[in-house]
């Protein structure tokens, strides 16, 4: 049952009205004054407000709170006015009235009009109530989808992560890895390692520029491509990395480049050479202590293809002597910002380095230091390789590559 509120100051009228509504089936209640009007509509939202514009001369004030009310802003409301007054009714058509009656008041003309109101109306609520369903409906849909894609980039964050080389452990060398996405999800920062021969092994550190999904593709593409021209190129580290630049350059999307760092060791002579093409350069820190920034020129992969990239590449050659150490990483454990404001940076590292036994987990206790797990905006990645003070006779001895028969392995065998 509909119910209307009748606001109307002759009384007479306001029974004539209020009677033949109800006799209609709907549910009156009948004020002479926009005062109790205000009252009753906090009680109780009609469903059709009739109203006489001779309530005093706050009457369009009143339809004006009806229409800044959230809940009473759909209310409809049939206005009642004098024949000679239609200039001041106009004004209440910014109330959104929906008719204006003369007086005196035609009540089957009225009862028509009410009729037709709430006909109109519950049309509007239904199409409103169908509108809601829909959005709703859509609003499950794009969770649904929402929730998969979650799902999905989930497993592909997992997967980008096993597809990661887990760090070789040839005797009398320690290699420990830190690796933290940026936000724990999928990173741009990437390594490898993987052997050219029984005693060399390669070490690749990179930054891809961007991130989420775009750049994890992008690094897996790098990892690869490093991966087969370094192998290509027996080694050579300006020739692999030429070749990474060629292949590069042609499949990563314009404007998108790929900085990395390359380093062969030969775990026997501990002879160590790499290049670096963009990222952070390496430390290293020798057996009485002694520590060493190594600055080496190089530009970033992919930009562009071309025959004189590599000419830029400055190679650097050293020994990895016992309890010698190289640390590498990329930006972002070194832009982690302190409590004074400044970045972790080189002092950062040296400090760790300066008090870092043998055995320790150095890329851990940087991570720590520099409190990377709270400040850390970027990917995190460091890795350091320790040469242990033991004595390394024969290269496949070293590496281990006999299988349980006694029989010498395949090194480059998968599984």
């Amino acid at each position: 049952m509909p119910h209307i509120l009748l606001i109307e100051g002759d009384e007479t009228v306001r029974g004539e009205i209020s009677e033949a509504l109800k006799l209609d089936g709907h549910s009156v209640e009948a004020v002479e004054s926009s005062a109790d009007a205000r009252s009753s509509v906090t009680m109780r939202i009609p469903a059709l407000l009739i109203s006489d514009q001779k309530l005093g001369d706050d009457y369009v004030e009143f339809l004006d709170e009806l229409t800044r009310n959230r809940k009473l802003a759909r209310v409809p409301v049939i206005l009642i006015v004098d024949k000679d007054d239609m200039s001041s009714a106009l004004s209440a058509f910014e109330c959104d009235i929906f008719a204006i009656l003369k007086k005196p008041v035609d009540v089957d003309h009225l009862r028509v009009q009410v009729e037709t109101v709430l006909r109109q109306t519950s049309r509007q609520k239904q199409s409103r109530k169908r509108e809601r369903n829909e959005l709703r409906s859509q609003i499950m849909k794009l969770e649904r989808e929402v929730r998969a894609t979650t799902e999905d980039l989930t497993d592909a964050a997992q997967n980008f992560v096993t597809m990661l080389a887990s760090p070789p452990s040839p005797q009398g060398i320690r290699i420990d890895v830190n690796y933290q996405p940026s936000g724990g999800f999928i990173g741009g920062d990437f390594y490898d390692f993987f052997w050219l021969n029984p005693r060399e092994l390669c070490v690749v550190i990179g930054d891809v520029s961007g991130h989420g999904i775009q750049a994890a593709v992008i690094q897996s593409m790098a990892r690869k491509v490093i991966s087969i021209g370094m192998k290509l190129k027996n080694g050579d580290v300006r020739e692999g990395l030429r070749f990474a630049n060629d292949e590069l350059a042609e499949d990563i999307p314009q404007g998108k480049f790929v900085a990395a760092m390359v380093g062969v060791l030969d775990i026997v002579s501990g002879h160590w050479e790499h290049a670096r093409c963009g990222v952070p350069h390496p430390v290293f820190q020798y057996a009485d202590g002694r520590r060493e920034d190594v600055l080496t020129a190089g530009v970033a992969l992919g930009l562009k293809r071309s025959s004189t990239w590599a000419n830029a590449i400055q190679v650097h050659r050293t020994n990895l002597e016992p309890e010698g150490r190289i640390v590498m990483f990329t930006d972002g454990i070194i832009e982690c910002l302190q409590d004074d404001g400044e970045e972790f940076d080189y002092p950062g590292v040296h400090k760790v380095l300066d008090r870092a036994k043998l055995d320790d987990n150095v890329p851990e206790l940087i991570y720590q230091a520099a409190h990377a797990a709270h400040r850390a905006v970027d990917d995190v990645l460091i890795i350091s390789i320790t040469r242990e003070s033991v004595e390394l006779e024969d290269s496949n001895t070293v590496m281990g590559f006999f299988d349980e028969t006694g029989e010498e392995g395949d090194p480059f065998k998968i599984g």
